[in-house]
């Protein structure tokens, strides 16, 4: 299972400095002057788990093999993007395809870099990003009304709730809140699911602050804070510059760097965490001669779902799991020293796996 996030934001507020800083390059353009992005630019980045490395401290290995996400770093959005203006709607394709959007707002002060909105308030500027998404998801949901409604006219039962439920995403949208904030039924969402409507994917704001904020203490930040707040929305504050600083040095300077700054984990670090989080994700393991391995799986996920994201043939082939916990590794030290103190478990079809869980599957041939 891969996790895909969009940076989403208005120009110049620093969503080229985080996808650099996420993807450990300079694979995206960095500029003073709007749409120095003119295409979505893609990178897939290690999530970082510092529980592989234990695990192969005893467990001989000869590869440690860490999940994975894709970060695409979309264009900057403007006022009237959804009608054309600036490099207008035609990167939302990428939008459409992320899982969870991390929209970057500025909350730094700096005379060097150019303010879109020509003054700094970030809730104002998150919401000029969400009103065109909204006004895109308006075109969509509009389209639609009219393609079953002339199905409902027919008797269609089936389009007939269709357009109810689209009626109602529109009058939603038409009050100006994003379509998360809208109470969904599971059958509703999964309606809902191929329209690839942009306002009901989890948003994650990322405020960007300056080096003088690194606490996000400012009222800029809280400004933000109370905006998602009210949106059902999450945000996490990092400086993109010290993000970019600190990818390029080696471990031990970023640890005393770190250190120096009153960091306890790098704000990517943070960021790529509450991604995961945000949209139910966690991780179990595979760990043997060959690899240990990290498997993205949701919550709630059976064992026979969790084997299936390394084969999709796991899923109907699965018989049962020998499962311990990464706790139990760390304390005892060895598999061996696990299944003599009782702690292997066989576990088998209904068996929920949970984050952290070390797995054994057998399937059938």
């Amino acid at each position: 299972m891969g996790l895909s996030c969009g940076i989403v934001g208005l120009p110049n507020v620093g969503k080229s400095t985080v996808f650099n800083a996420i993807t450990l390059g300079e694979t995206s353009e960095r500029a003073n002057f709007m749409f120095s992005t003119k295409d979505p630019v893609r990178g897939v980045v290690d999530v970082p788990d510092p529980r592989l490395a234990r695990i192969a401290e005893f467990i001989a290995t000869k590869r440690i093999v860490p999940a994975q996400m894709t970060v695409v770093d979309i264009p900057g959005i403007v006022s009237g993007s959804s009608h054309g203006e600036g490099l207008g709607i035609g990167f939302l394709g990428a939008i459409k395809e992320s899982d969870v959007l991390l929209h970057v707002v500025r909350c730094f002060e700096s005379a060097d870099v150019q303010s879109v909105s020509g003054s700094i308030d970030p809730a104002i500027d998150a919401e000029i990003v969400e009103l065109e998404l909204a006004q895109a998801d308006l075109q969509t949901l509009e389209r639609n009304i009219e393609r079953t409604g002339k199905k409902a006219r027919t008797g269609d039962k089936d389009a007939v709730k269709q357009k109810e439920l689209f009626d109602r995403c529109k009058a939603h949208l038409d009050k100006g809140e994003p379509l998360r904030t809208l109470e969904l039924a599971a059958t509703d969402a999964a309606t809902l699911y191929p329209l690839f409507l942009m306002t009901i994917k989890p948003v994650l704001f990322v405020a960007n602050v300056g080096q003088d904020d690194i606490a996000g203490t400012s009222k800029r930040v809280q400004e933000l804070r109370d905006y998602a707040a009210r949106t059902k929305a999450r945000m996490i504050h990092v400086c993109a510059d010290i993000e970019a600083e600190l990818v390029r040095m080696d471990a031990g300077d970023r640890a005393e760097f770190m250190k120096d700054l009153g960091m306890t984990a790098s704000g990517l670090t943070r960021l790529i965490h509450e991604g995961f989080d945000l949209l139910g994700l966690q991780s179990y393991f595979t760990a043997g001669e060959i690899e240990v391995r990290a498997w993205v799986i949701h919550r709630g996920d059976t064992a026979p779902v969790g084997a299936g994201v390394i084969h999709t043939d796991f899923v109907k082939k699965f018989v049962r799991a020998q499962v311990y916990t990464f706790d139990d590794l760390m304390e005892l030290h060895s598999e061996a020293a696990i299944k003599a103190a009782g702690k292997l478990r066989v576990e088998g079809k209904d068996y929920v796996l949970r984050d952290g869980d070390v797995c054994h599957f057998l399937v059938a041939n």
